[in-house]
């Protein structure tokens, strides 16, 4: 019996609270008084309770009765919880033995990892309190990657804040063997626990993939690590910018001319002296011409995939090409043409021609001088032509982009036609390679065969002209405003062209030149 008034009898049968009502006339209010003195029982619903207390009879349930440590785990068996269902009185002349009767609750549950030391002084009947937590599993450390250092072609700058272009690393020799890169591999984790003291496996660390080329470039396992290393002597070079490998290499010791003849060489070529008139060298890797004085009327120097250095410059005759499908780093150019994604000057640039994206001349002390200049973006220098007036053009096209949006949309409409013509290859196709391609002879194989090489051709092109859609949209995406900057003087006779609009100087200016507002601002 829990509690018996003139209005009723509270009593417990097994899990259960009753309530026999005597007579009706109880406040419901009055009721909070009876729960806090008895926390152990708990109302199920007051819709229940009203009904208890209004109705005459017997055996009502009203709610259940708690046991005194209420023992709550969470469904990841990772924590558990207590609640002590005791009243205020209970509690202070009992707290040593209701530590007790916790500690041994914990213990028929089972919970015997990651227990909480219970303190007798914060404990208060009726709030949740932890008693045990899991150890979460930790994840093991990732894989770890590392390369040689890719080599930064880019001139010193000095104190006087000179580019020095007369010294550059440009080719990074490599011996067979040498070390290019190695992997840690992912390391194992450390198991958990939940309270129940199962363990929670670990997980590993994530891997990762070296990137090599495997034409060039061996896997070696070593205690802890797995080393890349050369297979052949040549020169570093790192594919697409991600995939180190070792390029062929031709080392020139002396000059290209009579003895050697003009060099053609798939890989990279280093010369340490120069090239003589009439003769040439063309390569599909870097170039290097490390001679002090230069190349003086060579017919070609040409580097179809790579990056080229001219240690001396160039004084080309009005005869010398000089190319390259990446960067150039020249010390001067005298009288030649030059095309390249970015040219790098240290003194000048004297009436030649150059196409490039970007045209950098030390904007310290660097001139343009004659000839024309032509970049997709930006030209800069800080001399541009002479007291003499000599005609200079300077010419920074910049990116039509309407027109470039018109060709993509071309594109956009030949690729839909080739999808089309492909997917009807592909069904035809499939319906012979299902029925009777094994059975074919003579002409119907080789129709066959015909249209087998006709769908790769329709691939082959869907595949370049998606390839030039994204190209496309990535120029329009990436595109800067064209700049002319001339930082020291610019001569009379210099033409500044942005686009399509250009000024002829007829005074020494000097300044960021660029289209504002559909206005040249010269």
């Amino acid at each position: 019996m829990l509690v018996q008034n003139d209005y009723f009898d509270m009593y417990v049968e097994g899990y259960e609270v009753l309530l026999d009502l005597k007579k009706t006339g109880y406040p419901l209010k009055s009721f909070d008084m009876i729960t806090r003195e008895h926390p152990r029982v708990r109302i199920s619903s007051f819709p229940a309770l009203r009904k208890a207390l209004t109705e005459i009879g017997d055996s009502h349930k009203i709610g259940t009765y708690l046991p005194m440590i209420e023992i709550e785990i969470s469904n990841n068996k990772m924590k558990a919880e207590f609640t002590l269902n005791v009243n205020t009185a209970e509690f202070e002349n009992s707290k040593e033995e209701l530590v007790r009767k916790i500690e041994n609750a914990l213990d028929e549950y089972g919970i015997i990892f990651g227990r909480i030391a219970i303190d007798m002084d914060s404990l208060v009947p009726g709030r949740l309190t932890i008693a045990a937590l899991g150890k979460e599993p930790t994840q093991g450390a990732d894989a770890k990657i590392l390369y040689i250092d890719k080599p930064e072609r880019k001139p010193i700058i000095r104190e006087d804040g000179v580019a020095d272009y007369y010294e550059m690393n440009f080719v990074t020799h490599i011996k067979s063997g040498d070390w290019l890169g190695e992997k840690v591999p992912p390391q194992e984790g450390t198991p958990g626990s939940d309270i129940m003291g199962n363990p929670i496996k670990a997980l590993r660390g994530n891997d990762a993939k070296l990137r090599y080329d495997r034409k060039s470039v061996v896997e070696v396992e070593e205690p802890g690590k797995t080393v890349l290393r050369a297979m052949f002597g040549g020169s570093l070079e790192f594919i697409d910018g991600e995939t180190v490998s070792v390029g062929k290499q031709l080392i020139i010791n002396g000059d290209v001319g009579p003895e050697t003849g003009s060099i053609t060489f798939d890989g990279a070529v280093t010369v340490y002296g120069t090239v003589l008139a009439g003769y040439s060298v063309n390569a599909t890797g870097d170039i290097s011409i490390e001679g002090n004085e230069g190349i003086t009327n060579a017919k070609e120097i040409c580097s179809a995939e790579g990056d080229l250095y001219i240690k001396g410059g160039v004084f080309g005759g009005d005869l010398s090409i000089i190319e390259a499908s990446g960067d150039i780093f020249i010390k001067h150019a005298n009288n030649c043409k030059l095309h390249a994604r970015e040219l790098h000057v240290g003194l000048y640039i004297l009436g030649s021609d150059v196409v490039a994206q970007n045209v950098f001349v030390d904007k310290n002390r660097g001139k343009i001088i004659g000839g024309r200049i032509e970049a997709l973006y930006k030209i800069e220098c800080a001399y541009a032509g002479n007291s003499h007036e000599r005609t200079t053009h300077l010419h920074a096209k910049g990116i039509n982009k309407d027109m470039i949006y018109q060709e993509i949309q071309e594109m956009a409409v030949d690729l839909k036609k080739i999808q089309a013509t492909t997917t009807a290859l592909e069904g035809q196709l499939t319906q012979i390679d299902n029925h009777i391609s094994s059975k074919l002879l003579g002409e119907q194989a080789l129709a066959y065969e015909k249209l087998q090489a006709t769908l790769n051709a329709s691939r082959n092109k869907m595949f370049e002209l998606d390839r030039e859609i994204q190209l496309g949209l990535h120029k329009i995406k990436t595109a800067i405003a064209p700049q002319i900057e001339i930082t020291k003087e610019a001569n009379p006779g210099v033409i500044i062209q942005i686009g399509n609009k250009s000024s002829i100087l007829n005074k020494l200016t000097k300044g960021v030149f660029e289209v504002v507002d559909e206005i040249l601002n010269v």
